[in-house]
């Protein structure tokens, strides 16, 4: 049989549960390297300033307070050093998940995504969706598969967000107090449309994209309360509605974020896959991404890949099912009886 992935060691697995509760406490993600605290004379005082490298790997700074033996300069001190070793115990605990396996992502991404986090733009609705969410979802379950490593952010905005900044900030302004300088583009999805996407000058590939549910696929939406244009993408209702809390893993940060529920995200990763039209790279990864969730789904909760077949929109529901059809020698191949439970489940 041609296994699709390996299960991660019960300790192993709740090491990670361990880094996520305590991720899920983060109020601000601190930006950059965990840094040291440096003390400078002026006057008669000592006085506390935090030097770090931001996400850009430039040498940066920022004022504490002072002056040291005074309450509100010493408190102020130590505030910084607790958030210091916290940042300290993420960096070696994502080392160590990483040597076991589980998936992490590239830092300017984590960076991007901590500052998503600050502004309160995943608790106010927002959900990480595509490859990111995959090895996040692979982490949930504590399963190790090849993690199709990409620099893309896709995100999914299904109702007006609540947002904590007051007053608001475009999306470009969030995505440039990461401390990367992002520039916004058009998509070319559509002649003439106003779809954006966002992304760093030159040739880094990082690149974020916000999308909404709507039929006519790449056709542009605007969103108020982002100040940006969205993309409309089919059925991200359906993925979306159901999501979780999960983690996002980078070399210095921990996210928080939340997650599609497992099984729509892989019946909708089925539904994607034959939708796509000339991209047969992205649509081969759909389905091994799909293929390798509905196994994982099926050794720990068998069922969840039934239900979220049926209750798959009846307008999408047709591609789906080719999808299906597409992905079962895979499936077989891992496990005959999670494929005997796949036919049953279209059947």
């Amino acid at each position: 049989m041609a296994q699709l992935y390996s299960i991660f060691q019960a300790t192993y697995h709740t090491e990670f549960e361990n880094l996520a509760q305590w991720a899920q406490t983060q109020d601000q993600i601190h930006l950059g390297t965990p840094g040291r605290i440096e003390t400078r004379q002026r006057g008669d005082g000592a006085f506390f300033y935090h030097r770090f490298y931001d996400a850009n790997g430039k040498p940066s700074e920022k004022y504490i307070g002072g002056p040291s033996g005074t309450a509100d300069g010493d408190l102020a001190c130590n505030n910084a050093l607790d958030k210091i070793k916290s940042a300290e115990m993420v960096v070696q605990s994502v080392r160590e998940l990483r040597k076991l396996g589980f998936a992490v992502i590239e830092d300017k991404a984590g960076a991007t995504l901590a500052a998503l986090h600050n502004h309160r733009l995943f608790s106010g609705g927002l959900t990480l969706i595509g490859s990111h969410a995959y090895g996040a979802i692979l982490n949930r379950l504590g399963v190790k598969a090849p993690n199709y490593l990409t620099e893309d952010i896709d995100t999914v905005r299904l109702k007006p967000l609540s947002l904590a900044t007051e007053p608001t900030m475009s999306l470009l302004e969030i995505l440039r107090t990461s401390g990367l300088p992002f520039i916004k583009a058009r998509t070319g999805l559509k002649p003439g449309g106003k779809s954006e996407t966002y992304k760093l000058p030159g040739s880094e590939k990082l690149m974020v994209d916000l999308l909404v549910n709507g039929s006519d696929a790449g056709a542009p939406i605007f969103i108020p309360e982002l100040d940006a244009y969205a993309q409309s993408i089919p059925h991200l209702a359906y993925v979306v509605e159901d999501r979780m809390e999960s983690i996002i893993l980078s070399k210095h940060y921990a996210v928080p974020v939340y997650t599609p529920n497992p099984a729509r995200f892989a019946i909708h990763k089925l539904f994607s896959a034959l939708s796509r039209v000339n991209q047969s790279a992205k649509s081969d990864k759909d389905i091994q991404q799909a293929a390798t969730v509905i196994c994982a789904m099926e050794d720990k909760y068998p069922g969840d890949i039934e239900e979220a077949i049926k209750t798959f929109p009846v307008s999408g529901k047709s591609v789906m099912l080719k999808g299906v059809k597409r992905v079962m020698p895979i499936v077989q191949a891992h496990s005959e009886q999670y494929g005997e439970n796949l036919r049953r489940a279209i059947n």
